[in-house]
């Protein structure tokens, strides 16, 4: 479960470099289409971040009941 959450913070930080590189490339006047194109990278791995959370939370829950009843099997 660790490297899992350790894998969502590695996607939420590089996400929010890229949100920054998008801010200030925009903020530099870079060219209209550039930035076009850098908003809609952006929007996609935003999207695809919150289905990885989706995922994740899904997993953990999952993993939560596995363990609750193998642990009543064991105490049985």
């Amino acid at each position: 479960m660790a490297q899992l959450d350790q894998a969502t913070r590695r996607l939420q930080e590089a996400l929010d470099r890229l949100e920054r590189a998008v801010d200030a490339r925009v903020g530099n006047g870079a060219d209209s289409d550039d930035g076009a194109d850098l908003r809609d990278a952006l929007a996609a791995a935003q999207k695809q971040n919150a289905a990885l959370q989706k995922a994740a939370t899904t997993v953990a829950a999952r993993l939560d009941s596995t363990i609750a009843r193998f642990k009543s099997l064991l105490e049985a």
